[in-house]
């Protein structure tokens, strides 16, 4: 919807206030920047003056401005404040890609000193303080309309004395000034901005400043504030109210009796109660601004269910807004349900559900497992933390599995159909898959279901592709990009509990109970893509256990796996003579000391070469030790392509002004092949080393210096994520 003149915001100063001048300030927009418009006016709430009044002038979708060679679709809007305010008085101008983090009326009562504008540098007017009668004749609205940005900012500085120059800390640029210095922070480098407004357009890369921006918006999210409310609604709105068609009210269908949600007058009264609520095409039809607080108040008025049945234009990110604006709606509404439904014209079909889950109708939750132990060691471990019950689906993979996972698509092309576990309905509310070969199966039983069962991706390769699933985790040193729905993890998951480990202590208690203390494990892996265990090395390493276990006056226990190659094996056990165990992995052993291993340990020496290993021995809380490999590439060629597409996708170009360039070229080509994962980076488990030893909870082989560990426990942390997911109880122990 086009206007003629900027929506306006009021912060109102509290009664009895002392008249001030109102603080006026503009804010430039488009309409792919709405969550960056509600957080830019929720920081200027949140260091505000209570006893002054603020104006927020919202300029977006304005009528009579040709944009046909604008970087942005705000570009010009700027030049036509001095029109808005009638030639008088002074504005701020504002970027919508920035947050205040001091109060705005410092920068409006600043000493112009003559000047008509105050920028930080003569070519960067994405924050200005404006006197509006001095450039109301430089910058008229028909220049501002049809003239280059270029020619207008010419035509100010041609003038004497036009131009002044405001402090940097009112205009910082991304990471320009030390951290807490800054007043005004811009997230000017646009693949940068925390809220990703345009994935479309850019890979985005993570900002170092980013976690200010999401604090304010998760307070934004609990304290249920939108720029407009259905007390005040925009301009805009009112317009539309009086001009929609009735037809517009009517929803798709009236599913289990839900009372239709009609949008309410401007101003009007909050609609009756009811036990479900349903919303058709009118959300469609209601105007930008107002869309949050309609879906607001059709959640306030649902007393356990929301349903949203709408038309659909096909396209998978309008799919996505939408799935995003309930579940940011319904966030505090935890107690009601909430279905989405969107019809295609073609016949499509995709839904969504979220919010709460009734405990007498429990999710069914499916984790698929393949023949790698590694990845349904993963899966299932975060199946079990997020709580039982779950339904394990062994899948026999086929050599089409082989494929490029953007082969396959949202397949079973990969696996015997036949001879894995059925695949059928009742279909599963949540699926838990690790690896790359489960994905395209997860996918295929997703669109069974037109979207509405969750998936849940663990791994490097499984979750390359976030946009895909509901939620990624995949450990830090896989060197993923950064993603909404990826979750970040320090190490892989695994099924070690107390509880088991208790069990394992107690089975091995005959073999190890007896044994003096302190009973120092090696546990051995073998050959990696990363790292290579060659005979040397490995008597290296049980040379070198086995003088600690000598000068700890203790017991040297070791356990190998099924990587570590016959003459590797050889040269360690020729290496720990003195060893009371050497145990040689052999395939489907029921004799495997593994678990008795961690749960008799007093501490533990794990090769470089496994992450899964580390992950279980500093889950224990027992110092544990790392015993360094020489590095070596497993096809060289392959990764040395993966490691020049990784560091040239992250690669950051400065601009003039000194803040990185807009992603483009090579730059944006590579970052898009790793972020849909068609190149994957190679893992850095030298990356993983660092982070454990900076967390406190293992050293290098070497370093004998006594230290005591916290357990490292990402797998609880996880299981929550996925229990709010489902919109269930926050304790792992109730049922889903």
């Amino acid at each position: 919807m086009s206007l003629t003149t900027p929506e306006r915001v009021v912060l109102s100063a509290r009664a009895g206030a002392k008249a001030r001048p109102t603080v006026r300030i503009f804010l430039a927009t488009e309409p792919a920047q709405h969550r960056a418009e509600r957080v830019f006016v929720w920081s200027v709430e949140q260091v505000r003056d209570p006893s002054r009044c603020y104006e927020i002038h919202i300029m977006k979708g304005l009528e009579g401005f040709d944009d046909r060679r604008w970087t942005t679709g705000f570009t010009n809007y700027r030049f036509a404040i001095p029109h808005f305010c009638a030639g008088a008085g002074r504005a701020i101008y504002n970027d919508v890609d920035q947050i205040y983090l001091a109060d705005p009326a410092e920068l409006f009562d600043l000493d112009l000193d003559g000047h008509g504008f105050l920028a930080v540098a003569q070519d960067d007017p994405s924050v200005m303080l404006i006197d509006c009668a001095r450039m109301a004749e430089v910058w008229t609205l028909e220049r501002a309309q049809h003239e280059h940005k270029s020619r207008l900012i010419a035509r100010a500085l041609a003038r004497p004395n036009l131009y002044g120059t405001l402090a940097g800390e009112w205009n910082a640029r991304d990471t320009e000034l030390p951290e807490g210095t800054e007043k005004c922070l811009h997230y000017t480098t646009l693949h940068m901005q925390p809220w990703r407004p345009s994935p479309e357009r850019f890979a985005y890369h993570p900002n170092p400043r980013g976690e200010l921006w999401h604090a304010l918006e998760r307070s934004a999210d609990a304290a249920g504030f939108q720029v407009f409310t259905r007390e005040k609604p925009s301009h805009a709105y009112a317009e539309w109210f009086e001009r929609q068609p009735a037809g517009v009210r009517t929803p798709a269908s009236n599913e289990g009796g839900a009372e239709p949600y009609l949008p309410p007058p401007p101003g009007g009264a909050a609609p009756m109660l009811c036990d479900a609520r349903m919303a058709g095409a009118v959300l469609n039809a209601v105007p930008g601004h107002d869309l949050p607080w309609i879906l607001e108040d059709l959640f306030a008025s649902a007393q356990r269910r929301v349903l949203v049945d709408l038309p659909w234009d096909g396209e998978r990110r309008s799919a996505e807004a939408w799935d995003r604006r309930l579940v940011v709606a319904g966030r505090r509404w935890p107690k009601i349900a909430w279905r989405l439904v969107l019809r295609a014209p073609d016949g499509r079909l995709v839904e969504r559900e979220g919010g709460a889950r009734s405990r007498e109708t429990p999710p069914r939750v499916w984790v698929l497992t393949d023949d790698r132990p590694g990845n349904a060691t993963q899966s299932l471990g975060l199946a079990d933390a997020t709580g039982p019950p779950y339904e394990r689906k062994t899948l026999v993979m086929r050599a089409a599995s082989r494929l490029h996972n953007r082969i396959l698509g949202a397949s079973r092309a990969g696996i015997h159909s036949t001879r894995s576990s059925p695949l059928e309905p009742p279909w599963p509310d949540l699926v838990i898959a690790a690896g790359r070969r489960t994905a395209p199966v997860a996918r295929w039983i997703r669109a069974q279901t037109h979207g509405r069962t969750k998936l849940v991706l663990l791994g490097r390769k499984g979750g390359d592709d976030a946009d895909l699933f509901d939620l990624v985790f995949a450990p830090a040193y896989c060197r993923l990009p950064a993603h909404p729905r990826r979750i970040e993890t320090q190490a892989p998951f695994h099924r070690i509990t107390p509880e088991r480990l208790q069990a394992e202590r107690e089975r091995f208690a005959g073999a190890f109970g007896e044994l003096t203390s302190p009973r120092i494990a090696l546990l051995v892996g073998g050959d990696s893509g990363q790292y290579a265990l060659d005979p040397p090395t490995a008597a290296r390493i049980g040379a070198q256990v086995s003088e600690m276990a000598r000068r700890a006056g203790g017991t040297l226990l070791v356990s190998t796996s099924r990587r570590l190659s016959a003459r590797s094996a050889d040269a360690l056990g020729k290496a720990v003579p003195e060893a009371a165990v050497v145990h040689a992995w052999r395939p489907d052993d029921p004799e495997n000391p593994y678990l008795g291993l961690l749960a008799w340990a007093d501490a533990l020496v794990i090769t470089a070469d496994s992450e899964s290993m580390l992950a279980e021995a500093c889950s224990l809380g027992k110092p544990v030790y790392i015993a360094r490999l020489p590095v070596r590439r497993s096809f060289p060629g392959i990764s040395f392509f993966r490691e020049w597409v990784w560091r040239r996708g992250r690669a950051k170009p400065l601009g003039h002004r000194g803040t990185p360039r807009p992603q483009r070229g090579l730059a944006r080509t590579c970052a898009r092949l790793i972020e849909r994962g068609i190149v994957r980076p190679t893992r850095d488990l030298e990356h993983l080393h660092a982070m454990l030893i900076d967390r406190g909870v293992a050293r290098y082989l070497g370093d004998d210096t006594p230290f005591s560990p916290a357990p490292l426990a990402d797998r609880e942390a996880a299981a929550a994520e996925v229990r709010k997911l489902m919109g269930c109880p926050a304790d792992p122990t109730a049922s889903l």
